[in-house]
């Protein structure tokens, strides 16, 4: 199972390094059907589990594009905290759990890539 989660965070840091912006990238990611699936695959997610989380993922995304074009950070992180506490209404709790590793792993790698950039 750690396998498959180092293997996944590999994956999902790739696919976040090439659509690199800003902080908040993991919320395109997750509309990618490869990444999506991984992830509903990894939380053991049911199939309305599943046709949830993408209406959330597909939202979440769109807010962080307007977020974009007004350039707005607050905006961002607000479409953040509407994905989390989104899915976390889904989710049960142990399902949860492991979205946020998901999440944070993915984020903290990224904020490592940026910084060895610099």
């Amino acid at each position: 199972m750690k396998r498959l989660l180092i293997l996944f965070v590999a994956v999902l840091g790739l696919s976040i390094s090439s659509f690199a912006q800003n902080d908040y990238d993991v919320l395109w990611v997750l509309n990618n059907n490869s990444t999506f699936n991984a992830v509903t695959s990894y939380v053991q997610a049911s199939p309305g589990q599943k046709d949830l989380m993408k209406d959330i993922f597909y939202d979440s995304a769109e807010r962080l594009k307007q977020a974009m074009i007004d350039n707005d950070k607050e905006a961002a992180e607000k479409a953040l905290y509407f994905n989390l506490a989104n899915v976390k209404s889904v989710l049960s709790g142990k399902q949860y759990k492991k979205y946020l590793a998901i999440l944070n792993a993915t984020i903290n790698n990224q904020q490592d890539k940026f910084m060895a950039q610099k």
